[in-house]
C-alpha cells in the first residue's frame, strides 16, 4: 500500500486547524484507521483521501471552495473533468481570481471572508452569462419567427 502523499498530508493538517481539531489529529486519525495508526504520514493514500473528504464536509472553507469551483464550470471560465483538466483548471482559476477576482488571491489563500465576496462574485457571473444565453436563445426565435413570416426588422 502506498502511503499518504506530502500534499494530502499538508491539506489533512490544514483542514484540522482550521476546524480546531489539530490537537486531536493523533486520536482523530486512530479512530479513522480502526487504531492501526494515530500518524498521518502512515495513512494510505485512501484513508487519506477519505479522511480529507469527511472533514472536507464540515469545513466552511473547503464548501464554499467546491461551491466557487462549481460556480466557476458553470460561468465557463473553467471546463473538463479529467484528473489533467482539474489541475489545468485550478491554475486558471487562480490566474482568474488573482487579475479579477474580488480578492487578489489564490483560492486557497483565502479566508473565509475572501471566499464570501469571491462567492458573491461568482454567482453574479453565472446570473449574467445565464442572462445573456437567455437573450441570445431569444433573438434566434424572433429571427426564426420573422424568418417563417418573410419580415425583416430595421
Amino acid at each position: 500500500m502506498q502511503s499518504a502523499t506530502a500534499p494530502q498530508i499538508t491539506k489533512l493538517h490544514a483542514l484540522l486547524n482550521n476546524l480546531g481539531f489539530l490537537d486531536q489529529k493523533a486520536s482523530i486519525i486512530l479512530n479513522f484507521t480502526d487504531g492501526r495508526t494515530q500518524s498521518s504520514k502512515q495513512l494510505t493514500i485512501d484513508e487519506a483521501r477519505r479522511l480529507i473528504t469527511n472533514l472536507a464536509e464540515y469545513d466552511p472553507n473547503e464548501r464554499l471552495r467546491s461551491v466557487i469551483f462549481s460556480l466557476a464550470y458553470q460561468a465557463g471560465i473553467i471546463y473538463g473533468s479529467s484528473a489533467d483538466d482539474k489541475r489545468m483548471n485550478t491554475a486558471k482559476l487562480n490566474l482568474f481570481l488573482k487579475e479579477r477576482g474580488a480578492v487578489k488571491l489564490e483560492l486557497n489563500q483565502m479566508h473565509y471572508r475572501d471566499l464570501i465576496k469571491v462567492h458573491r462574485q461568482f454567482e453574479a457571473i453565472v446570473k449574467n452569462v445565464n442572462q445573456a444565453k437567455d437573450k441570445k436563445s431569444a433573438d434566434t426565435a424572433v429571427k426564426h419567427l420573422l424568418g417563417e413570416f418573410n419580415l425583416s426588422v430595421q
